[in-house]
């Protein structure tokens, strides 16, 4: 019954291993480019605040853009709930 199947060639079995080396790799890696720092000479600064004399900063924005955005979910959310559920795509 299983003399159909046919075993993995060392060929499938070396690029299964070496797939999942590079797998580990990527796993094992990922907090460290993450965690990766620039240094202070190559660090970015932000182009709006370039060529400035002064220490210039930039003013602290409000968060009347994320209630109105959560208010906006809220709604969006309760005209779902109330959406008539016996209502086909056919209407």
């Amino acid at each position: 019954m299983m003399a159909s199947m046919s075993p993995l060639t060392t060929k499938h079995r070396l690029q299964y291993r070496l797939l999942a080396c590079y797998v580990t790799l990527a796993v094992l890696l990922a907090p460290v480019i993450a965690l990766a720092r620039e240094d202070e000479e190559t660090q970015r600064l932000e182009g709006r605040l370039e060529g400035y004399v002064t220490q210039v900063r930039l003013q602290n924005n409000g968060t009347s853009l994320t209630w109105m955005f959560i208010g906006f979910l809220s709604v969006l959310c309760l005209a779902t709930l109330f959406k008539n559920a016996k209502r086909t795509h056919l209407d």
